[in-house]
């Protein structure tokens, strides 16, 4: 029986956009730079039958 899923808190939900839009403001986060990383990442493990 699966586990039931835990709801986020509002004080949780909050500590996460700040964090989040500190990171994004201090240039840590960016999105292209991140998609990137993903495709390379996913051409290494992917076999030549699914990059087709």
């Amino acid at each position: 029986m699966p586990k039931k899923k835990s709801e986020e808190t509002q004080e949780q939900s909050t500590r996460f956009l700040k964090a989040f839009e500190s990171l994004e403001a201090d240039g840590e986060l960016n999105p292209t730079e991140a998609d990137e990383k993903f495709e390379r990442a996913l051409d290494k493990i992917a076999s030549p039958a699914q990059k087709d």
